[in-house]
């Protein structure tokens, strides 16, 4: 057998995952369908799409052009190789994504062992094919409610300063602006205008000076209920600082994972804040992460 022995990455196999429940459409979700209008969530991926700094770039590479196969006319096909991290574009992060160097008693010590969602060693979590605790091959689809939190347009401007850490007061005015709730099961997904320095190039911004929440926002979130995050940016959380104290607090201790480089522009310009979220990540063997294309229905 090719799977390794573990049950919840069968196919047809759904199992609660962190924070994120096995999905069931009730009529409380079918209430957020108003106008049935559906918005894409997704960047376009391409050459050059910034990733973080140690992982592989996107590449395309043609392997078949039309004409090269020439035992199927009058049939003809192409095809291509893709190469890119699971952390290209838009993705979900699984939960053995991120994990926190602790000392034997579980305090925070940079020179301990790394420990993953659940107290897991992460040595102890990974062979040739992978990881073996809870990669994405075990997150389950996610249907639910999801809310957008428009700091940017709240603070009147297109995009946040570099390196804007959002608290947990922005996050409070912005709710109440939107006349917005987040509630037990809700998604929280944030925008902070660093699309547009993704849209134009502007990589330096995008990559290495990323508005987001900082921890005190990400508690104040969580507190409410928040079980996913997504961001228009590479982190979700402002970055620096880069000891990832965000992902460490949703993903490591409290299972929330995160949507990363989401494509909020259009749900923003048309103001709608709440809406049924679908996601559906691919089941991976292994990975950290998936490439997904969430779509928002209003």
């Amino acid at each position: 057998m090719t799977l390794d022995n573990n049950p919840r990455i069968q196919p047809g196999s759904m199992h609660p995952y962190g924070a994120l429940p096995v999905p069931q459409v009730t009529p409380d979700m079918l209430g957020l369908v108003r106008t049935g209008k559906v918005y894409s969530l997704a960047v376009t991926h391409y050459e050059g799409i910034p990733v973080p700094g140690p992982m592989v770039p996107y590449t395309l590479s043609p392997r078949l052009r039309h004409g090269d196969v020439k035992d199927i006319p009058p049939a003809s096909a192409a095809a291509e190789v893709v190469t890119m991290a699971a952390h290209t574009g838009t993705h979900i992060d699984a939960l053995c994504h991120i994990g926190e160097h602790r000392d034997a008693n579980g305090s925070i010590d940079p020179n301990g062992e790394v420990y993953l969602h659940g107290g897991v060693l992460a040595k102890d979590t990974v062979n040739f094919r992978g990881q073996t605790h809870l990669s994405i091959a075990e997150m389950p689809p996610i249907v639910t409610r999801a809310v957008l939190l428009d700091v940017a347009r709240h603070k009147d401007v297109d995009v946040l300063p570099d390196g804007y850490v959002i608290s947990a007061q922005d996050i409070a005015d912005t709710l109440a602006a939107q006349s917005t709730e987040v509630r037990p099961g809700t998604a929280v997904l944030m925008r902070t205008g660093f699309y547009q320095h993704l849209r134009d190039g502007n990589y330096a911004s995008y990559a290495d000076a990323i508005a987001g929440p900082g921890l005190e926002a990400a508690q104040y979130l969580f507190e409410r209920g928040m079980m996913l995050a997504g961001a228009d940016n590479m982190t979700v959380e402002a970055f620096p600082p880069r000891d990832h104290a965000v992902h460490r607090f949703l993903l490591v201790k409290n299972g929330v994972t995160h949507l990363e480089n989401l494509y909020l522009e259009a749900l923003s310009a048309e103001r709608v804040y709440e809406f049924l979220l679908i996601v559906t990540p691919l089941r991976l063997q292994g990975a950290t992460g998936s490439w997904v294309h969430p779509i928002a229905i209003a």
